[in-house]
């Protein structure tokens, strides 16, 4: 019996510092990826449509560094109207600290005809505002 529990002790210490030994303990790599939202600068694109064709519109929007890539459009809907936000990931650690521009299309269908009130936020208070009149 003490022969087993002497093995037994000795296949779990093995084991522990095995796989101890093997875990990946490099820090020192920040692979951490963060989200935020952008604020946009500009929007343009067509200001008429037709109903079930696509329209796109071209949106500028601000990133903190180069590590900034556009990730999504965050938006809600209120009747005919959008308010869209601009959701930029951010991705790595050599990434400069001068802000930038960047473009990103904006593509939607609608399928009655109407106006339709884009809101894309320019500040916690403003919105760079385009309409667009789809008959």
């Amino acid at each position: 019996m003490k022969k087993f529990a002497l093995k037994t002790m000795a296949l779990v210490l093995f084991v522990s510092t095995a796989l101890t030994s093997c875990s990946n303990d490099d820090d020192s790599k920040n692979n951490s990826q963060t989200t935020q939202k952008e604020f946009t600068t500009a929007v343009t694109g067509p200001t008429t449509g037709a109903k079930n064709q696509e329209i796109t519109l071209t949106v500028t929007h601000v990133v903190d560094n180069n590590c900034g890539v556009f990730n999504r459009f965050v938006q809600s809907t209120s009747g005919n109207t959008k308010t869209v936000e601009v959701e930029v990931k951010y991705a790595g650690t050599n990434c400069g600290t001068t802000p930038s521009t960047k473009t990103q299309p904006y593509k939607f269908t609608v399928s009655q005809n109407g106006t339709y009130v884009f809101k894309f936020k320019k500040s916690a208070t403003e919105f760079v505002t385009h309409s667009v009149v789809i008959q």
